[in-house]
């Protein structure tokens, strides 16, 4: 379930971050199929990014603790990312729109429909490198086809998209609490192992119970 759950959530995320954005730009302006377009390019080309800048193993197929801090930096991206969506979101809100120049269409679709895609994308690309056998991208798939339900029946016509975003940071920040616990757990094992083989144990030099002369001798060296 710790393996399943943080992608289940990103891609719910993803997904739900992905739709607000086009309701929120599409229906502001005229030029439906053109607008739809360049959203749909710029939210494929930022995941796409995100997924191939994602943390990986080394070439011997290690997953080194760099690798780990590297996701770890990737779920905190994500998260300020979905929080400045909210903050541009509740600027488009409250002002009905970003305003008609081109720079600041820009930035709303930067914001809105780049930046969570962008950083959700490179948690998920970090994801399917540790665990490869977790099917990362089925489980990201199922949630963004559960967040895209949940989002456009239920949610999207009873609460504001601020508010929408704002909850999508506490599931993204959860499912990044879920999966740093697989990462402190791996590397603390890794070390407690790697401390225990330069201790040698009182089996190892007593296997009968008797210690060996020379472990009692002391060194010539510094007699």
């Amino acid at each position: 379930m710790r393996r399943s759950l943080p992608p289940l959530l990103v891609g719910a995320v993803a997904v739900g971050a992905a739709e607000l954005a086009l309701s929120l730009l599409l229906y502001a302006r005229a030029g439906f199929l053109r607008a739809l377009t360049v959203l749909l390019g710029v939210q494929l080309a930022s995941l796409a990014v995100g997924l191939a800048t994602g943390p990986r193993r080394t070439p011997e197929g290690a997953w080194t603790p760099e690798a780990a801090l590297s996701l770890r930096w990737r779920w905190l991206l994500s998260v300020a990312a979905l929080g400045v969506s909210a903050v541009a979101a509740g600027g488009w809100s409250l002002l009905g729109g970003l305003g008609g120049t081109m720079v600041q269409r820009g930035v709303a679709v930067a914001a809105l429909a780049s930046l969570p895609l962008l950083t959700l994308g490179g948690v998920l690309g970090g994801l399917a490198a540790r665990s490869p056998e977790s099917r990362v991208g089925a489980w990201a798939t199922a949630g963004g086809a559960l967040g895209a339900v949940v989002l456009g029946s239920l949610l999207l016509t009873r609460l504001l998209p601020a508010s929408l975003l704002l909850g999508s940071t506490v599931v993204v920040s959860a499912a990044a609490l879920v999966d740093g616990r697989i990462d402190r757990e791996r590397f603390a094992l890794a070390f407690a192992e790697d401390d225990d083989e330069g201790i040698l144990s009182i089996d190892a030099l007593a296997p009968d119970g008797i210690v060996p002369v020379e472990f009692l001798a002391p060194d010539p060296d510094r007699v």
